[in-house]
């Protein structure tokens, strides 16, 4: 079982952004906690986080992170937030490359490289009829 929830990950990463001068969106946050699932995986062959990520039209999402972070529409989030946990030095290492990097990327080129044909977003998401649906892990561990 991983160590973190994808709430604690997102909270980590929006206040990181805040205070690099870099803020991010919910839709960013989105996508580039999925980059750090997998990231994360192929560096220790562990799960960041546990939580499940759904097929939406904008692609790959975790509702509760979404719901925490939806008050900002579609602006960059600009405040603080609280942390629900320490993520400790050896995580920071393996995801802070990954947000320092995604998050410089224009949101819709990130919604462009979750949504490549093929992808686990486009088997699950399969045209609209899969739209909510959960993405497995395997999915998304599998091509790795």
């Amino acid at each position: 079982m991983a160590r973190y929830s994808a709430t604690d990950v997102a909270r980590y990463m929006v206040n990181l952004c805040i205070e690099e001068k870099s803020p991010v969106s919910n839709l960013q946050v989105q996508k580039i906690l999925y980059f750090c699932q997998q990231e994360y995986y192929v560096k220790t062959g562990t799960p960041l986080f546990d939580d499940d990520f759904q097929a939406w039209q904008y692609g790959p999402v975790i509702p509760e992170v979404y719901k925490v972070f939806s008050l900002f529409g579609g602006m960059k989030i600009s405040r603080r937030v609280g942390e629900t946990a320490v993520i400790d030095g050896g995580t920071r290492a393996i995801i802070g490359p990954v947000i320092r990097d995604k998050r410089g990327k224009y949101p819709w080129d990130l919604v462009e490289i979750t949504h490549q044909p093929g992808s686990p977003w486009d088997i699950v998401f399969a045209g609209g009829a899969g739209n909510g649906c959960v993405i497995d892990k395997s999915l998304i561990f599998g091509n790795l």
